[in-house]
């Protein structure tokens, strides 16, 4: 617990600053077919492969549509700053210091795993992030690392995504953290379930298989949940 702490707060220092300068900034309102024209890869239909090493849809997406392209070199695992994912996550109607805060913790968790370095986030380890990682996943199976396509589809066979959710962890003994719980809520903004009461099948299976769903809500809107 200590280190988690001591590595929140060494990229806390590096990155607050920037909060500080973007935290009055709204995210932009999100067109869906301007992200579609824009980030071909990430629609519907696209030939252009997965990463199914980052367990998080939300970024998986991201990866797919070229966002993280910059990033990759010639590392051994795709590590992107802080600064970048928050930056890129506006344009996806998240705001930079809500994302931002995320990566960080993430980032931190990271830190005490040595699965990635100050101020970055390792997304091919978001398993490796202690505080922030949890287990009954949606779209990976117990102890997993990557996406597993059968869980996937199970997940998905299932839907209500709250009641999946419980009864993954109950299949699998876990407890549903607050980050697990948190998940769910994200996805539910998302997907524009906040203004509707409801999100469509149609759109999880998209955002579960890192495509853009036809009906975006703000992940900011999570607050009214």
């Amino acid at each position: 617990m200590k280190n988690l702490l001591l590595a929140l707060t060494l990229n806390l220092s590096f990155v607050s600053p920037m909060f500080a300068q973007t935290s009055s900034t709204p995210a932009p309102a999100l067109d869906r077919d301007a992200l579609a024209a824009k980030y071909p890869g990430m629609d519907e239909g696209s030939t252009k492969p997965e990463n199914k090493k980052i367990l998080c849809p939300f970024h998986r997406m991201l990866e797919r549509a070229g966002l993280y392209d910059s990033s990759k070199k010639e590392q051994s695992a795709l590590t992107v700053s802080i600064i970048k994912i928050a930056t890129i996550a506006q344009e996806f109607s998240c705001k930079f210091t809500s994302c931002g805060v995320v990566a960080t913790a993430v980032s931190a968790g990271q830190l005490t795993t040595f699965t990635s370095k100050l101020a970055h986030v390792n997304l091919e380890a978001l398993h490796k992030a202690p505080g922030v990682s949890h287990e009954c996943g949606l779209g990976f199976a117990k102890g997993g690392s990557e996406v597993s396509d059968a869980h996937r589809a199970a997940t998905l066979a299932k839907l209500n995504l709250q009641t999946v959710k419980e009864g993954i962890c109950k299949e699998q003994s876990v407890k549903n953290t607050f980050a697990g719980e948190t998940e769910v809520k994200l996805i539910f903004a998302f997907l524009g379930g906040v203004d509707r009461g409801f999100i469509d099948y149609s759109d999880v299976e998209l955002f579960f298989h890192a495509e853009l769903p036809k009906t975006l809500g703000s992940p900011d809107d999570i607050g009214k949940i």
